[in-house]
């Protein structure tokens, strides 16, 4: 039978008064010589059944598990509450470690676990052209006409569709402007799986020149056309050419997964024109490789069944078509891991260094409840005295353990909650899914996962080492000094586990630290410093090759006249732009080899003034001129890995070389090397020297070029100076893309330094709470050793000789913790290379930076204590003892 309820709450509280005369009178009838329980059983008698209901023992009236729980956090509320200082620091050192988690899981959930948005997305797949010469095994785009084979002969797909990202000029609904958009085959929307929401998607036999149709995304419709009702079949002028709208695409589609988001969509009929007949399209250039390749796989057919089967169709048309595809085969990658890329192994790596700091509160926590535990015994003694079980003793140290996670929780999620958006902000802006960053279910899960995990670790260890022993032989004692040493030990490794992650996180901090310095100091070959790039599309129903040509000869002296400028010219690609093209070509004489077999090398087109304008210096030779037109004779500029790769013996001015490029001419020219210039990082700062070779855009421009304009003052007022001087020239064309190129050498580098962010932040998170605990735990060991200190000091020790004494224990664990953190780091070091690329293996440098680091912390964390036991008095201490 349950006492009732007037009686329950008149012992919701324990009388501290009467829980210390009991506690005295038990002490004495066991001096006196009585049994533990024969001592509790007459203290009970002298004062009264009224004890008889207190926590000890209620479990004695029945009550149900799930009201043993209820009461157990009652009594974990009230014991917490007792003990504010405790609470609070518990609750913060705690939820700082949860808060950290949940915030870097939110956006590994949305960037790295989250499933695509599409139907069945775990069985799309990217498929990819691998090109194996050399050795090597390089990823690649692929052309038009093998993809069409492939979806003639592989049978592991129920459809396979292509794409490329692509930029339109829009003009008829206002002023002209860029709208980044895609050139896709007819099969996409079936194969992701997405009908549009109004209208319809594109037919096979759109594909075909003179089917001008487009499908708009939801943004675009709302945003351009007014969300109008009668938008699917309107007209919309894109590059010059009158399309049809047949589709709208539902909100949120995004596809290809790109920064910035396709708005238009168009069929492959945009690449297959030519400009004049006779022409071959690219659509038909199987040596054409730029489009991308997305897959659906049949029910039931894996990525293993469907790799094997791409390789075999990859070597059917490598013996098909030898002069294209020698020595290409095909891999097969789920689609989520494409989109994913790079991102994936540095927040997967953040997450463990998180991990780290949540180890690092859970051992501080850790501490805590130990010493609180050791703190309690006397109050544990007295309960098992009036009839208490260990089990039940554990059980509330458990439920306080519980509570505190449950605190500590809320303030994690709080944290995360506030600091998502700033990490989202520091993120870099391509990364697919930061806009999805939430705290959701999902994060919910973890975050809870996470507490009940802290919970057990810093409730489970400390319980039970509270609780071990006799407990009633503490009874007639103050302190429990026969487990000092046992639990100093206990403690003391708890510092050794923590000292050790901090040097992890130290160590992975100070590597990407010093791999950004080097790659933010990397030279990329030429001066970023004062320019500002911007691209215009010229449509080519207006604009065909040669006026194209004439429009940039007519723009490049007007920008270069423009006020505060000192040059101004064209390439494609840019450097750092991410891009990077690939032309093989022949070499003369005897070096002259079958068409699949040829050297491949970088290319780009450049104006004249483009290596003055970049401040690239020319080893030899000279740069492109005027007279460098299309009438003029094919020339062509190396950079040195080529010179030294492909002319190692000889002077390479006037040597040869036959690209595969043709744009004006009736068959592929020859072109005389007519300088030299030197190395540039072309895609990024991380990459080696690669043999590269530029030709005058007037005879060889293939893509939209970028403007490059250097400037002696401020830049920002370029770009408004260049939309007047280009609008002066051609009102309906777009200006996009305008950066400095001091901002896109940045980007080149954004993953690495919001890793480097990050890294800094935990482990200066790390250090902090490891400072706390040594603090913590050499604050405690000082206390129990206060009456040795005071015994040292009366018989003559100075205060140095206490100090040493003292700071000995933390010298102790702190070097424990450092050799074993070392070991650690030290094996763990090809996995942060792996995880960022950028960063080198752990060397002495390193370990001395991070020893030296948290000796100084632990120096500082020690000096309160051991200034308590240097004040130590001798005779105070004596007389209390």
């Amino acid at each position: 039978m349950r006492p009732p309820l007037w009686r329950r709450r008149q012992d919701e509280e324990l009388d501290e008064e009467l829980q210390s005369h009991l506690r005295l009178a038990i002490a004495d009838r066991i001096e006196r010589g009585e049994s533990p329980e024969a001592a509790a059983s007459s203290a009970r008698r002298e004062f009264g059944n009224e004890l008889l209901v207190k926590d000890t023992v209620r479990d004695m009236w029945g009550w149900t598990p799930i009201e043993q729980f209820g009461h157990d956090l009652g009594h974990a509320r009230r014991a917490l509450w007792k003990a504010p200082a405790f609470t609070l620091a518990a609750t913060l050192t705690l939820g700082l470690g949860i808060g950290v988690n949940a915030a870097m899981f939110s956006i590994v959930r949305a960037v790295v676990l989250r499933p695509l948005p599409f139907p069945a997305p775990d069985r799309l797949v990217q498929i990819d052209e691998v090109d194996q010469r050399g050795g090597g095994d390089r990823r690649g785009a692929v052309s038009w006409p093998n993809f069409r084979d492939w979806q003639q002969r592989a049978a592991s797909f129920e459809s396979l569709a292509a794409h490329h990202v692509s930029n339109f000029t829009i003009t008829g609904i206002g002023p002209a402007q860029h709208v980044p958009g895609a050139v896709v085959s007819a099969s996409l929307f079936e194969t992701l799986g997405v009908n549009p929401a109004i209208g319809r998607g594109f037919a096979p036999g759109e594909e075909r020149v003179g089917s001008d149709v487009a499908v708009v995304s939801d943004a675009f419709w709302r945003d351009q056309l007014g969300a109008r009702a009668d938008a699917v079949g309107a007209a919309l002028t894109i590059d010059g050419r009158r399309f049809t709208i047949v589709g709208v695409m539902p909100a949120g589609f995004v596809f290809p997964i790109a920064s910035p988001a396709p708005l238009v969509w168009v069929t492959s009929a945009q690449d297959a024109r030519v400009e004049s007949a006779g022409d071959t399209p690219i659509t038909e250039e199987r040596g054409a490789h730029y489009i991308q390749v997305v897959g659906r796989l049949r029910q039931g057919r894996s990525i293993t069944e469907a790799q094997a089967e791409m390789a075999s169709v990859a070597a059917v048309l490598a013996s098909d078509y030898p002069d294209d595809n020698l020595n290409r085969s095909a891999a097969v990658l789920p689609q989520l891991e494409v989109v994913v890329g790079e991102a994936r192994r540095p927040l997967l790596f953040l997450l463990a260094a998180v991990a780290c700091v949540l180890l690092i509160a859970c051992v501080n926590l850790a501490n805590l409840m130990t010493a609180r535990g050791i703190a309690r015994q006397p109050e544990l003694a007295l309960r098992v005295a009036l009839g208490g079980s260990r089990l039940r003793m554990i059980r509330l140290l458990m439920a306080e353990a519980a509570a505190l996670a449950v605190l500590a929780a809320t303030v994690g999620l709080a944290l995360a909650w506030s600091s998502k958006r700033l990490l989202v902000q520091l993120a870099p802006a391509d990364v697919r899914g930061l806009d999805q960053v939430t705290i959701d279910g999902s994060v919910l899960a973890y975050t809870a996962a996470a507490a009940a995990v802290c919970a057990l670790v810093v409730g489970v260890i400390p319980a039970f080492r509270a609780t071990r022993g006799d407990l009633r032989s503490n009874l007639g004692t103050s302190r429990t000094a026969a487990g000092t040493r046992s639990q100093s030990r206990w403690l003391s490794g708890l510092i050794v586990v923590e000292t050790a992650a901090g040097v992890v996180l130290l160590v992975a901090a100070t590597l990407v630290i010093g791999g950004l310095d080097r790659l933010s100091h990397t030279n990329p070959g030429f001066d970023v410093s004062q320019v500002t790039t911007l691209r215009v599309s010229l449509p080519d129903s207006r604009y065909p090759f040669r006026e194209q040509i004439a429009f940039y000869d007519r723009l490049l002296p007007d920008l270069a006249r423009l006020p505060g400028v000192s040059g101004a010219a064209l390439v494609g690609p840019l450097p750092l732009s991410g891009s990077r093209f690939g032309i093989s070509f022949d070499l003369p004489g005897d070096r002259a080899v079958e068409t699949a077999k040829r050297p491949s090398a970088g290319f780009a087109f450049v104006s004249p003034g483009y290596f003055r304008a970049m401040r690239i210096p020319l080893i030899q030779g000279r740069e492109f001129s005027a007279s460098d037109n299309d009438g003029g004779p094919r020339v062509v500029v190396v950079n040195e890995s080529f010179a030294r790769r492909f002319f190692p013996n000889a002077d390479p001015i006037g040597q040869r070389i036959k690209p595969g490029l043709s744009t004006t001419e009736p068959e592929t020219p020859w072109r005389e090397i007519v300088g030299v210039a030197a190395d540039v990082k072309q895609v990024s700062l991380r990459e080696e020297p690669a043999p590269m070779y530029f030709v005058p855009y007037a005879q060889g421009m293939i893509t939209t070029p970028h403007l490059v304009i250097r400037s002696g003052g401020a830049v920002e007022t370029v770009p408004e100076s260049a939309r007047r001087v280009i609008a002066a020239a051609d009102p309906e064309l777009a200006v996009y893309d305008v950066r400095t190129l001091e901002a896109r050498l940045a980007d080149t580098f954004a993953t690495q330094r919001f890793a480097t962010w990050l890294l800094t932040l935990f482990a200066g998170l790390g250090l902090l709470l490891t400072a706390i605990g040594v603090y913590g735990v050499l604050a405690y060991s000082v206390s129990q050793r206060v009456h040795e200190f005071g015994v040292r000091a009366a018989l003559g020790a100075s205060s140095g000789q206490i100090a040493s004494a003292a700071m000995t224990t933390a010298a102790r664990m702190v070097v424990a913790g450092l050799i074993a953190g070392i070991v650690i780091a030290t094996a763990l070091g090809q996995v942060m290379q792996g995880a960022l690329e950028f960063v080198d293996r752990p060397g002495l440098e390193t370990f001395v930076t991070v020893a030296a680091i948290l000796l100084v912390v632990a120096g500082v964390s020690t000096l309160a204590p051991i200034r308590r036991a240097v004040r130590t008095d001798p005779m105070q201490t004596l007389r209390s003892n």
